[in-house]
This record gives C-alpha cells, structure tokens and sequence, in this order.
C-alpha cells in the first residue's frame, strides 16, 4: 500500500468519525430542544400567559405606541360618502377609493370639507 492511498484511506476514516460525531450533536440539541419546549409549555400553563404576555403579537394585531412616539395622529382627508369609510391620503389608496377612480372619479370628490 503507498503512502497516498494510507492517507486517503485515513482521511476517509477520520471523516465518518466527523459525521457521527455531529450525527450525535444533532440528536443532543433536538433533545435538548424539545426539553426546552416543554418546560416553556408548562410555564405557560401554570401562569396562564398568553401570546400578547409573552410580546408575541400576530399579524393585524393593535400594537400600541410608546408614549414618547412624538408621531402626531393625522385627520382624515378623503371620506367615502356610501360607506363613511376615510383615507388620510398616506400610503396606498384603499380599495373602495381606486374603485371609484376607475369609476371616473377623482380624489376631489371626496375631500372632506372642514
């Protein structure tokens, strides 16, 4: 045998200790994992917090903003006359205002007068 295959072939040997090795670190954190899931659950349980509890709010929910949010709240500018739906005018245009666009309306037509 040369020296190049020995080698090879210890290379090869050193590699499967390698895989096994991160075979068992996989199965250890998934152990590890689940562990941490179920004492997290039965805390949850025992306090009974919730999702909002714990800071983790869904898609549409009302978050509300900190006090020092120096952001002022702006009036309405664009009022729907069927539904008394309103816009700001920021941001995308909601639906039932680009329906009466295509309808041959213009914005003007539902500026709300003050």
């Amino acid at each position: 045998m040369t020296q190049a295959s020995t080698l090879q072939q210890q290379i090869q040997e050193a590699e499967a200790i390698v895989n096994e090795l991160r075979k068992k670190l996989d199965e250890e954190r998934k152990g590890e994992r689940m562990q941490a899931i179920a004492s997290a659950k039965e805390l949850i349980k025992t306090h009974g917090l919730t999702a909002a509890d714990l800071g983790f709010l869904g898609k549409g929910s009302s978050v509300k903003r900190p006090a020092n949010d120096k952001r002022g709240v702006v009036a309405a500018k664009y009022q729907d006359h069927e539904s008394g739906k309103t816009w700001t005018g920021r941001g995308k245009s909601p639906a039932w205002l680009a329906a009466q666009l295509a309808a041959g309306y213009t914005k003007d037509d539902f500026l709300i007068k003050s």
